[in-house]
């Protein structure tokens, strides 16, 4: 069984079919697993619903028969992601982002299905292990 990081951008590419991203991310999502489980948190349940706010109904209705698993966090747990991210001072790093550094690092897993390719093949856990980024940067 794999646990994957679901991002934004994953989200957005597949429900968007106007999303420069949507084959890759359509491909991504076709090619699961049965067993794979796949991780989210609400800070990117919230920028999804803000970015596809015109396909508000497609959003919530794939989000409910999605398996997707949204992962909770506690107050308590922000220091980790905070500290975190001073690492990434240089970059503007969002706070779904350091979600899914601090949700990688509780599940044990650096498989990542994003489209925010420069960040995530920056960023590494708060291991030292780097991501591995399950949606293929498009051809430049």
């Amino acid at each position: 069984m794999r646990s994957i990081l679901v991002d934004t951008g994953a989200i957005v590419g597949l429900l968007d079919t106007k999303d420069r991203h949507h084959p890759r991310a359509e491909e991504f999502f076709d090619s699961l697993r049965p067993a794979d489980q796949l991780l989210t948190s609400w800070p990117v349940i919230t920028e999804c619903s803000f970015l596809l706010r015109y396909l508000e109904d497609k959003f919530w209705e794939w989000l409910l028969d999605s398996e997707l698993q949204i992962i909770e966090f506690a107050l308590g747990d922000v220091p980790d992601m905070r500290a975190w991210r001073a690492r990434y001072a240089d970059r503007e790093v969002d706070f779904a982002d350091a979600t899914m550094a601090w949700l990688g690092d509780k599940r044990h897993t650096n498989l990542i299905a994003t489209t925010d390719f420069d960040d995530f093949e920056t960023y590494r856990l708060p291991n030292g292990k780097p991501f591995r980024l399950l949606i293929p940067r498009p051809d430049k």
